[in-house]
Parts: C-alpha cells; sequence; structure tokens
C-alpha cells in the first residue's frame, strides 16, 4: 500500500512525500513513489499524515472489565486517532491476572485501536501480597501499576520486576485519606459550593515520595495525569539532580511527566452550578493552574499527553454532585483536542504535537519500532485533515458547543486500516 501526496509529519519533520507500507512495516518515506501492479493507493492530498498517538492512561466504562467495554473503547479511541491504550488494571474484575491479559490477547484482530495492559503491582485478592508479576510479563503486560500508597516493601519488590524486564513503573499519585470525601479542587468556588474539596497536598506529597522512590530503585516511571504545578517542579528537580556532567540538554530521561489534555483546556469554574460533567479525577484546577501546566508542556516539561478516557453511564452521572461518579469520555476526540490547542490555538508545529503523542510515550514503553514515520517502524498512522472541524453537540460533555479542528479521516495499525472512512483509490 502507498499513502500518496500527505504532509507527512513526526517528531523529526515534516515533508511532502508519499509512504509504502508491506507486511505491517514503512518500508519507504520517499518524495515521490511509483506503485506497483496492483498495489494499493490511497490518495492523501490536503491531508496531513502523523503516527498514531499512544495513551498511557485510559479506562473501561464504568470500570467495568468486559469483552464489549473493550471493544467499545477500541474503536472510540481509533476515533480519536489513538493506535495505542494502555488500559489502567483499577477495573472489576481486574485486568491485572491471567484471565484479563489472555482476553485482550484474544481480542487483538477486533480491536481497531490496540488495547495493551499492565500488571497491578499488588494481588486483587490479597492486597497484602505482591502480583505474579513474571507471569503477567509472559502473557504481555507492558509495565507495572502501582498506587502511591502501596506497602513500601511490594513496592521495592515490584521495581525490581521493572528492572528485570525493563518496563516502566506507572504512578497513581494520591494520599487517600486527605482526599476521602473531596469531588472538586480545594478552593474558593468548593468553599462557595458547600463542597468537600480535594487539596493539592494530596498529590504533591505523593509525587514527591514516588520520585524518590523511582530515583532510588533507578526504575523508568510514568507519574500518571499530574495537575499541580508543583507536582511538575518536584519531578523537574529531581531530573536536574539527575543530570549527567556536561550534557546540560539531555535530562534523566527515566521520569515521565503525564497530564490530561482536560487539565490544559478546562477550569475548576466547570463545576460551577454543581454541573457534574466537569467532576474529573484528579480534579479540575484553577486557571492560573492550567495556564502554568500548558506552559510547562510548551517547555517540554511535561512530555505526555492522555485522554483520562475513564467513561461513566448516565445513571453514574446524572445525581447530585458529592453523589456522581469521577470521570469523562472524550478519547473519541483526542487528537482533534491536540491539534486545536497545541497547534491551532499555540502554535506548536506539528512535529512537536507528533513527539508528545507518538513518540515521547513509545520511548516510555520502551518501543523501538513505534512513535515515527520511517523505514523498519510500524506502520501505527493517522490521516487527518487540519481544516475539518466538528462541534461537540453534546449536552453532557464538559465541551458542549466547543469546535475542534484536526478531524481523523483514517487509522493504520499495522498497516492495517481500522475505520474505513477513507476510500482508497488503487
Amino acid at each position: 500500500m502507498i499513502i500518496k501526496g500527505a504532509m507527512v509529519c513526526d517528531a523529526n519533520g515534516e515533508q511532502r512525500g508519499d509512504v509504502r507500507v508491506e507486511k505491517g512495516k514503512i518500508v519507504a518515506v520517499e518524495r515521490s513513489i511509483m506503485p506497483k501492479n496492483g498495489e494499493k493507493v490511497l490518495e492523501a492530498n490536503n491531508l496531513v499524515l502523523l503516527p498514531g498517538a499512544i495513551d498511557l492512561n485510559t479506562r473501561v466504562r464504568n470500570s467495568v472489565f468486559s469483552k464489549e467495554n473493550l471493544l467499545k473503547l477500541s474503536y472510540k479511541a481509533a476515533l480519536g486517532g489513538i493506535s495505542q491504550a494502555i488500559l489502567i488494571p483499577d477495573c472489576k474484575p481486574t485486568s491485572s491476572s491471567e484471565l484479563g491479559l489472555e482476553l485482550l490477547n484474544a481480542l487483538k484482530d477486533e480491536f481497531k485501536a490496540q488495547i495493551l495492559g499492565i500488571s497491578d503491582a499488588v494481588n486483587a485478592e490479597n492486597p497484602k501480597c505482591l502480583n505474579e508479576i513474571a507471569t503477567l510479563h509472559k502473557k504481555g503486560s507492558k509495565g507495572i501499576f502501582a498506587k502511591s500508597n502501596t506497602d513500601g516493601n511490594l513496592l521495592r519488590r515490584a521495581c525490581e520486576f521493572a528492572l528485570m524486564f525493563d518496563v516502566p513503573m506507572f504512578f497513581s499519585c494520591e494520599d487517600e485519606s486527605l482526599s476521602a470525601n473531596g469531588v472538586m479542587n480545594d478552593g474558593e468556588l468548593s468553599s462557595k459550593l458547600g463542597l468537600p474539596s480535594i487539596p493539592t497536598l494530596s498529590e504533591t506529597k505523593e509525587v514527591a515520595q514516588m520520585s524518590e522512590v523511582a530515583r532510588f530503585m533507578g526504575v523508568k516511571a510514568v507519574f500518571l495525569a499530574l495537575a499541580a504545578e508543583r507536582s511538575v517542579e518536584i519531578i523537574c528537580e529531581a531530573k536536574n539532580a539527575d543530570m549527567q556532567p556536561k550534557t546540560s540538554k539531555n535530562k534523566n530521561p527515566s521520569l515521565f511527566l503525564q497530564t490530561s489534555i482536560h487539565h490544559l483546556m478546562l477550569t475548576e469554574d466547570l463545576c460551577n452550578h454543581y454541573n457534574t460533567a466537569a467532576k474529573i479525577k484528579p480534579p479540575l484546577k484553577s486557571e492560573t493552574t492550567r495556564s502554568k501546566l500548558l506552559k510547562r508542556v510548551k517547555k517540554g516539561e511535561i512530555e505526555l499527553i492522555t485522554s483520562l478516557q475513564s467513561a461513566k453511564s448516565q445513571a453514574q452521572k446524572d445525581l447530585a454532585f458529592e453523589e456522581a461518579a469521577f470521570g469523562i469520555d472524550m478519547i473519541e476526540y483526542f487528537v482533534p483536542m491536540c491539534y486545536t490547542l497545541f497547534v491551532k490555538n499555540e502554535r506548536m508545529t506539528l512535529s512537536e504535537l507528533s513527539k508528545i503523542l507518538s513518540l515521547n510515550p513509545a520511548h516510555a514503553l520502551g518501543f523501538s519500532d513505534k512513535g515515527l514515520i520511517a523505514e523498519g517502524y510500524d506502520a501505527d498512522l493517522i490521516l487527518i485533515d487540519p481544516k475539518e472541524s466538528c462541534v461537540i453537540d453534546s449536552l453532557d460533555s464538559p465541551y458542549s458547543d466547543w469546535i475542534f479542528y484536526g478531524a481523523v479521516k483514517e487509522m493504520f495499525v499495522g498497516g492495517r486500516q481500522c475505520l474505513g472512512f477513507y476510500a482508497d483509490n488503487s
């Protein structure tokens, strides 16, 4: 197959040209490629070809692990331009089991976007015991998930397994004793609304602890969905402390900071009038924090962006604010949201966007054949139309009436055309 005439863009730059795909791999990227007899050709003039986005923080609907919910998540992720999505294992039943990972493996051919599993550090049935990490790794686990309140000895042993198998730790940083009954950010608005709040300290103190654990153990670590600017400062300080002599531009690559697209676009003001669509975790912050986080992304200090996908049914959302579930369902608009914010509004380049959405998460996962459009890389690709827009017409969405640009026109995973929206001209 040849994808012809697109603006080919990845973290290394942009060029108009053609891309040939054979057996799921990119075999040529050139200014012009002549098709072979019978070779499929997709005419992609006026479109942009990017590596598929990789989202390291997604959950199934209502946290229910089932075939139906996995297929729904996969399809919506593909619509949003995501080719690979990490499933956080805090679902019921847990995906962090032999049966859970076997189900993910069995559904590979049915998935649009690939859903990848990771191991929970602790055993779901006996939280005082370490999980069967070695067995789960053999079943295809791509990393190890740990809450920051995990027993210290179990956490140390989990990190040793991460080093042994060369996989990342995924840290969820929250002091649940501090945030216990909180439902929104601690501030003037929570006081005005009379709602119990979640203090920033519940995140920052745990980030400090986990960054020290990661540095001491020498593991690669992904800090999931950070929402406090102080959390970013803490990890940046840890990185700077680990800088090697004479390589001031090459900071320690072992610690990856992630925030959600929603914390870069929305603020806690959306919670006014007890709007449960804005009830997500970590909670939305102030405009001051939002703008500071955005600057950190533009400086390259926050390397990863997530959709924070955690869809909840209307029955769980259409309740009093204190009783409503945390969650948001916008993954099918992920790349258009990122394109609109970073490229259209903040004037970042497509290459900078591609680095954040594709190359950085590929590096975090240790994938050496994903994240770029280059010979020998997996053909995980998306075609987007920068000029095509869509309006969010759902009143239940926190983005109701928002306009996003950069519509996803087609998705390829391993060279397989997943959405079927874009007809070929062979």
